[in-house]
């Protein structure tokens, strides 16, 4: 079997909504959904594993080593009667098939556990760095988009979302589901936790989520301050160099 979800557990949930995030540029939507993950104290109930990922195995601090996977959580909230199903992983696909039937499959699933709405998280790519990366939405319907007046992002009217974090919010309109794309701004070049925050400050608005962003902002700035030191000796003019040192002499 070319896709493979080895249930570790059935979570009884009441129409959760889907939230994903799999590794792509900047690692924009996986560091976003792994955040998250890690505050929330979701908990793994199932295991993807697929002959469609590339053919690496990774290994673990211990020594041991493990297949390329992706994972799914879930997450209740009695309090507010909110439920999430939080998917993402180690890779994507590496091919066109393997999205598309990877993304068929994990929609069943969440079908099945009563998920009818969709949560995208990913990159959008502008070449530059920014220290206030803006967050670009789409949504399966233009009314949907309405519900993020006064949410302060910009709506994107044009353009493509590549590989998984897009594809399965397409498949899921095409199941009747609805859903929204996030896409922090970022330069493409880096691990980009300030973009991976912007996202989640808009989301956890939304849905009236409290979790902590400290650490995704403390990863951030440690970003940032490498950054600023390789522009500080790429740029700081060279000292004079005497000619005969410079040409090798001993006087």
């Amino acid at each position: 079997m070319s896709v493979e979800i080895k249930l570790i557990k059935t979570p009884k949930l009441k129409r959760p909504h889907l939230v994903c995030g799999l590794p792509g540029s900047g690692y924009v939507g996986k560091l976003a959904v792994d955040h998250l993950i890690k505050e929330l104290k979701a908990e793994l109930f199932a295991e993807v594993y697929s002959y469609y990922f590339p053919p690496h195995i990774l290994i673990k601090p211990d020594g041991s080593i493990d297949l390329i996977k992706n994972e799914l959580y879930f997450w209740t909230d009695t309090n507010n009667s909110l439920d999430l199903i939080i998917y993402t992983g180690d890779s994507q696909p590496a091919s066109s098939e393997g999205d598309y039937e990877l993304a068929d499959r994990i929609l069943s699933l969440v079908r099945s556990l009563g998920a009818d709405t969709v949560f995208t998280f990913g990159a959008y790519i502008t070449g530059s760095f920014t220290l206030h990366p803006k967050v670009y939405v789409t949504a399966t319907n233009a009314e949907l988009l309405k519900t993020l007046q006064g949410y302060d992002v910009i709506i994107t009217n044009e353009g493509t979302i590549t590989g998984m974090n897009g594809l399965i919010l397409g498949l899921a309109k095409l199941r009747g589901m609805k859903g929204l794309c996030f896409l922090g701004e970022t330069s493409g070049y880096i691990i980009d936790a300030r973009a991976s925050k912007r996202i989640l400050e808009v989301f956890t608005k939304l849905l009236k989520l409290d979790i902590d962003l400290t650490a995704l902002e403390e990863r951030a700035r440690e970003m940032e301050a490498i950054i600023h030191s390789f522009e500080e000796r790429q740029y700081k003019p060279q000292e004079r160099i005497d000619d005969k040192s410079r040409l090798g002499y001993i006087s």
